[in-house]
């Protein structure tokens, strides 16, 4: 802790949960940069960066009542801005599942990395296709792939359109799900 710093940590803590705007000065102050360079290291993006680290003040200043009861405040601190980080990760895989597989081509003049994360994403969610019974499967692809109505897609597989949408919804749902759980293997890995 530097010289500078008067307090322990929790002290400032507690100071902060009392309401004194000049010890969340001092606590912003002190980590400011250290969570921006964490931010910085993980998303690439200085504005992003800012907003983890913004993000994680606002929190700390909004819930301050309860900052008398952290035991370790520097850890605290560390693992929100860890959290948000993983949040601005998620919001950017979260991406909507196309009406048309054909819709996640990258435009020819993308950069590299974004046709690589098109194609991973394409797939991934063929990944998850592949895992579903065969009618589920058959719903999707005349759907998502062909651009069929539920109306066409039933008369095509003889079965009623109510029957079509609970396919479409439960194969949506399949995707995401596998999707989430691709999401949570790769943050177990890289954090």
């Amino acid at each position: 802790m530097p010289e500078n710093f008067p307090h322990t940590e929790k002290d400032i803590f507690q100071q902060i949960a009392d309401g004194d705007h000049e010890a969340f000065t001092r606590l912003a102050d002190q980590y400011w940069n250290n969570l921006y360079g964490q931010a910085m290291a993980y998303l690439k993006d200085s504005h992003k960066a800012q907003d983890v680290v913004q993000e994680v003040f606002l929190t700390i200043w909004k819930n301050r009542s309860s900052l008398s009861g952290i035991e370790r405040p520097q850890h605290y601190l560390y693992t929100m801005a860890k959290n948000r980080i993983l949040s601005e990760f998620r919001k950017k895989l979260m991406i909507p599942i196309p009406d048309h597989i054909e819709q996640l081509q990258p435009a020819a003049d993308s950069p590299a990395d974004e046709r690589l994360a098109t194609k991973q994403l394409r797939e991934l969610v063929q990944a998850a296709v592949d895992q579903m019974p065969p009618q589920r499967r058959a719903v999707f692809e005349l759907s998502r792939q062909e651009g069929l109505k539920y109306e066409e897609i039933a008369a095509r597989l003889g079965i009623s359109r109510e029957t079509v949408k609970g396919h479409m919804i439960k194969a949506l749902a399949q995707v995401r799900t596998f999707m989430r759980h691709a999401l949570r293997f790769l943050f177990q890995i890289f954090f």
